[in-house]
Formats: C-alpha cells, sequence, structure tokens
C-alpha cells in the first residue's frame, strides 16, 4: 500500500493515478468535457504470466473527472519505445501501431497522445489545457518570455496531436534535466509529469498558479468585457429564435443552447465580442465543434445576412484547405447576438452545450490574450487540418444519429398512456421533449425517460385550455432549444353521458380540454413552425369515435371533431411551410391511461352488454390495442423516408371495427 506525506493511502499506483486524474478533471478551468489526458507507468503480467512495463493512459470515452481504474488503456511500454526509432507515422499508422500494443485489445483506444506520454521518464504524467496557461501561449510572446514567466519549462510551438509532435519533442524530452517541471505546447496546454501522482498534479498546479497570478497582475481588474452597447429587445430577439435555428438547420436539423445570463449578456454588450470573432478557439481541439470563427450578429434583423456570409465564408475555405473529406456543416455552431447574449448550435443538447462551455472558455481565454499580449492562434490552414483530423473523421463516418436526433417534440397528455409511450419513443429516437400534462407526475416521468434515453424530457405541467400557459411553454421551448418540429395533439378528457342526462358543465369541460386546448396547443406549434420555415410534423390523437361514434359520447366526440377540423386546417394551411398534420384514430386504449379511470371503462363496457375483458378485444383482430401500438405509427407518420408525401390523412389503429 503506497502512502504518502499528506497521508493519503492508495492500494495501486493505478488507484493513486485515479485520484489526481479526478482532482484534475473536476477542474473547468483545466479541463473540458473529455478533453486532457493523464497516465501512469506500471508493471503487470501479461496472458503467460509474464511481468512486463505497462503504460496506463486515459482510453477514449473517458472522463477524467468521473474516470475509474478501468478508464485507463494498457499498452506495451516496449513497444512504445520502440517507435523511438521510426522517423515518420502517419495518423492511420499510428492508430494502428497502438492498437497492436495494447495489453487488451477490448479496452477503449488509448489517447492520440500515448507515445508522449511513454516518451516522458516518469511515472505520473498530467496533460491539461489549461485557461491561464492559454491565456499566455495564445499571443505573440516569445519562448523565452513564458519561461520567464513559468520558470522550469520547456516551451514549444504549436505542433498538431499524435506521433509527430511525440517525435518532434523526443530530443528535448532526452535532454531535459530534473529540474524541468513542466513541457507547454502553445496554443495546446501543459503537460507535468513526476514519481508519484502527487507531484504530477503539485507541478501542474504550481505552473498553472504562476500563470495565473502573472494575468492577475498584468491586468489587476481589468474588466475583460466592459459595456460598450445597449442591451437588445429581448422579446424581440426571442421572437426570431426559431428563425435563426430553421436557417442553421439548412443542412441538418439543430438544437440551439441560449446563454442570457448576466455574463453572457455582459460579453454581448462588449466591443471585445466583436473583435475576437475570427481569433479562434481557446485550443485547436475545440475547432471541431466550435469551428474557427463564431458569428458576430450586431442587429438580429440581420441574422440571415450574417449566417449567410459566413456559411459562405466557411465553404470558400474549405475548398481551399480541405481535401478528401465531405463538407462539415457550414453554418456557425457559436455566435454573439449584441445586447441578447449567446448562442450555439448542434446536432443534440449534449452538444450544443458543450459547445457553449467552449465557447464561453475561448472567449476568457482570448479576451486575456488580447490585453497580455495580442491575440495569437494556428493558421486557418492548421485548423482545418484538425477540424478535419483524419481520426476525427474516421469517428463520424461511424457516427449514426438516432432518427430523430436535433428535433424538438411537444407531447401533451404525456404523463400517462399513449402520451407517455409517444413521449419515451421520441426521446429513445434522439428528439428532445417537451412533456406537457395537468398531472404533477409529468416531472417524474419525464425524469425517468431522460436517464432512460440520455436526451432533455422537459415537464411542463400546465393545463392547456389557459392561452397563457400554452404561451408560456412554447416560449420556455424556444429560449431552450431553439423552436418545436412536432406536436402530438393528445391531451383530453372522457366523461360518458346519455344526451338528456349531458350537462353544460359537462360539455364545457370536454371543450375547454379536447377543443379550445388541442387549438391552442396546435396555433402555438405553427407560429414557431412557419417562423422556423423548416417543416415540421403534426399529429392528433383524434380516436375512432370521430368515424364510429358510439351511443353516450356526445361531448367527448363532438369536440374530437372540432380537433379534427383543426388537423384539416393545419394541413389546408401549412403544407406550402412543409407543415404536415395528420390524424391517429385509436380505440380501446386502456394500458396506462387515466382516461378510462374512475368506472368509466366499466361503464362503457355496460353500455355495450359485456364484460371488461370482452370490451377491450371487441375487433376484428380479437387483441388489445396497446400504447405502443399507437406510439410506432406516429414514429412513422412523422419519418419523411415514410410519410413525407402524406399530409391530412387519418389512420385507424382500433384492431379493426366490427
Amino acid at each position: 500500500m503506497a502512502q504518502e506525506k499528506n497521508g493519503k493511502s492508495f492500494n495501486s499506483p493505478l488507484e493513486e493515478r485515479v485520484y489526481y486524474s479526478r482532482l484534475l478533471g473536476k477542474d473547468s478551468s483545466l479541463v473540458l468535457h473529455g478533453g486532457g489526458n493523464t497516465s501512469v507507468k506500471v508493471t503487470e503480467k501479461d496472458h503467460t504470466g509474464k511481468e512486463i512495463p505497462v503504460l496506463r493512459v486515459k482510453g477514449s470515452g473517458s472522463d477524467l473527472a468521473t474516470i475509474t481504474e478501468s478508464g485507463f488503456t494498457g499498452l506495451r511500454m516496449d513497444d512504445l519505445q520502440a517507435a523511438r526509432k521510426i522517423e515518420e507515422m502517419s495518423d492511420e499508422e499510428m492508430v494502428s501501431y497502438m492498437r497492436k500494443s495494447m495489453v487488451d485489445p477490448s479496452e477503449p483506444s488509448p489517447s492520440v497522445e500515448s507515445f508522449l506520454h511513454a516518451f516522458i521518464p516518469h511515472r505520473y504524467v498530467d496533460h491539461s489545457h489549461s485557461d491561464a496557461i492559454l491565456s499566455i501561449t495564445n499571443t505573440t510572446m516569445k519562448p523565452d518570455e513564458i519561461k520567464k514567466i513559468l520558470g522550469k519549462v520547456i516551451v514549444i510551438p504549436y505542433i498538431p496531436p499524435g506521433f509527430k509532435l511525440a517525435k518532434a519533442l523526443l530530443g528535448a524530452i532526452e535532454s531535459m534535466g530534473p529540474e524541468i517541471k513542466g513541457i507547454v505546447l502553445s496554443r495546446h496546454g501543459l503537460f507535468t509529469f513526476g514519481d508519484s501522482g502527487k507531484e504530477s498534479y503539485d507541478r501542474h498546479m504550481e505552473l498553472v498558479a504562476a500563470a495565473d497570478n502573472y494575468i492577475n497582475a498584468k491586468l489587476k481588474g481589468t474588466d475583460l468585457f466592459p459595456k460598450r452597447y445597449e442591451k437588445a429587445d429581448a422579446t424581440a430577439v426571442e421572437a426570431m429564435l426559431p428563425a435563426i435555428r430553421g436557417h442553421l438547420s439548412r443542412s441538418r436539423k439543430n438544437v440551439l443552447k441560449v446563454a442570457t445570463d448576466e455574463a453572457s449578456l455582459k460579453i454581448s454588450m462588449s466591443y471585445e465580442a466583436e473583435k475576437l470573432s475570427t481569433n479562434g478557439p481557446a485550443t485547436p481541439d475545440m475547432l471541431i465543434r466550435t469551428k474557427y470563427d463564431y458569428a458576430y450578429i450586431d442587429d438580429v434583423s440581420r441574422f440571415a445576412e450574417v449566417i449567410d456570409a459566413f456559411a459562405a465564408k466557411y465553404r470558400e475555405e474549405y475548398e481551399k484547405y480541405v481535401k478528401g473529406f465531405p463538407m462539415h456543416d457550414p453554418y456557425p455552431s457559436c455566435m454573439v447576438i449584441r445586447g441578447y447574449g449567446l448562442i450555439t448550435a448542434a446536432i443534440n443538447s449534449k452538444e450544443a452545450s458543450i459547445a457553449m462551455d467552449q465557447m464561453r472558455h475561448s472567449l476568457l481565454v482570448n479576451a486575456r490574450a488580447m490585453r497580455l499580449g495580442g491575440n495569437s492562434f494556428i493558421s486557418r490552414k492548421e485548423a482545418y487540418d484538425m477540424e478535419y483530423w483524419p481520426l476525427e473523421e474516421a469517428k463520424l463516418k461511424k457516427f449514426r444519429p438516432r432518427p430523430l436526433e436535433g428535433h424538438v417534440s411537444v407531447v401533451t397528455g404525456a404523463a400517462s398512456g399513449i402520451g407517455l409511450e409517444v413521449a419515451r419513443k421520441l426521446s429513445q429516437n434522439g428528439s428532445v421533449v417537451i412533456a406537457c400534462d395537468l398531472d404533477p407526475e409529468v416531472a417524474a416521468v419525464s425524469k425517468t425517460i431522460a436517464s432512460e434515453t440520455g436526451n432533455p424530457v422537459v415537464p411542463e405541467i400546465i393545463d392547456i385550455s389557459s392561452e397563457e400557459a400554452v404561451e408560456k411553454a412554447y416560449r420556455n421551448a424556444v429560449i431552450g432549444f431553439g423552436g418545436v418540429d412536432v406536436l402530438f395533439n393528445n391531451a383530453g378528457v372522457l366523461k360518458s353521458s346519455p344526451i338528456e342526462d349531458t350537462t353544460v358543465e359537462d360539455l364545457d369541460l370536454h371543450y375547454r380540454v379536447n377543443a379550445r386546448g388541442t387549438f391552442l396547443m396546435t396555433r402555438g406549434a405553427f407560429r414557431i413552425m412557419k417562423t422556423q420555415n423548416a417543416g415540421g410534423n403534426m399529429v392528433f390523437n383524434i380516436t375512432k369515435n370521430l368515424t364510429n361514434p358510439g351511443p353516450g359520447m356526445l361531448s367527448y366526440g363532438s369536440t374530437k371533431a372540432f380537433a379534427a377540423h383543426v388537423c384539416h386546417y393545419v394541413a389546408k394551411e401549412g403544407g406550402k411551410y412543409g407543415i404536415r398534420a395528420n390524424i391517429v384514430n385509436p380505440d380501446k386504449i386502456f394500458r396506462g391511461s387515466k382516461i378510462w379511470e374512475n368506472g368509466v371503462l366499466e361503464a362503457r363496457a355496460k353500455a355495450k352488454g359485456q364484460t371488461v375483458e370482452q370490451y377491450k378485444t371487441q375487433n376484428l383482430l380479437r387483441r388489445e390495442v396497446l400504447p405502443d401500438h399507437v406510439a410506432n405509427v406516429v414514429l412513422a407518420l412523422i419519418n419523411e423516408d415514410i410519410f413525407g408525401a402524406t399530409t391530412d390523412a387519418m389512420i385507424p389503429i382500433d384492431g379493426g371495427v366490427i
């Protein structure tokens, strides 16, 4: 058992490696979203029982903040050291070499910087993309100036990660004395090392502190983003967010992340936000998500002009610098709207959030660097080489987005029954889901689905007959994700009674939810979809009662007929905008449905002179119709490859009417 001076005990070097990796990873000023990497050199027994030296290095998919021992991939040190004699190795050759050097081929792919970790002659190695270090290296400062700030370090110019970097550093590594505490990679980050995890980590924090101290002394509380412009009309900007999202979704569907907190607003009101838009991100690693530039929108009314100009420039640079790879989405993934805040766009909510974090850190780093020595980043050619890095392109080829990736869907009556299953299926297929219901249980349901699918499922506890509540829910959807692509109108009430026993109160209740509520939800979604100008889908759960009305259902059936006519009008008026509207007519969906509670099921069976079980299966197929059946039809209806040419149609889901 290893024992440190501070009393911290570890059962193995790898356990120590995990402990200090997590310390490094939990600090967002050092490591963001899976960035950085760490390693430890150990002795292990191979499959023959022979003891061999092994490099345990962070594997692909691991996050330093939460990494466990299984997150470190084992590579045979003898194989890695033998590569010292190799002069050149392409990225593809490097990946193949490392895979053949793995102790266990079933482990995750190792870090692309594994050779550098192996070549450094210390047991523990830590690598981060420290904001403070980058604030100094992303300037015009010379290496000697950086050494004067940080002390005993080696400073090298930018070299892309991989074998080329390790090979270029080999001479410096072999000649460095024991006084050297770290290696600073300009525009990239910091490597430190030591014979214990604590020593390597302490050196890392010592050098980062030196950079911080220098920055604080030089800037002395300088306001990095002083106010220059006034606040924009937030209501006017938010009214345009769906149009912005639609404009950004012409290559693929994108979800927006909108930041209007105090810090984001302050940045958007500064001259720095305008000036730094073409300075590049904090590190080349971020280029894959953020691109080199971000779009600066000085007036929201000019958003289309700015976005189109950005895309035209990107296409021009792609043609100039990239060969052999298909062009990425040319539209901006990061934007500043003057006087409003920051916006990022990505194929899903998680990626948009990561891009937002990277954008924030890049703005901080570049604002500091501008004042410390003038911004200096890698060249456009180097940036496109990094964005279209063959190793990342190989990952993109394997990536298969879920069918509804980038979509935002609204489901009413989502707490139970059909609505619950549709919400689940939409989320499973990649969509963000806004789950609406009057029942507070929708919050717990949403949390469960989100944990199952890894997609945001946002509960909205609302009365859909309230105009104010509906408008607020849609505003939240727009601010939260940029807009809406799918609406499943499902919420409803059912109270059975003969005509002579039907009260005005009963009729008003059905009208309020089934008719008025459906109209309000539809109108709100229609306005957003029209503004987005990127199509859209609405599916109305009307039920079999529309075409085959049963006795005792006047209030229910007549208000559902109103809802059906809303669908017809959406199809008629929305067609030219690519908005499709269709009806599903399920019958007797009992499982999980609250509409049949409180004796409704028993009363309907009795009215038909049947038992409950007979009533459930009284159809041509003699089988119970389940919420899953309805959910799968809804998925098919919104699938452009299946029903993309279908609108204003009705599909029965009733087992066949006898």
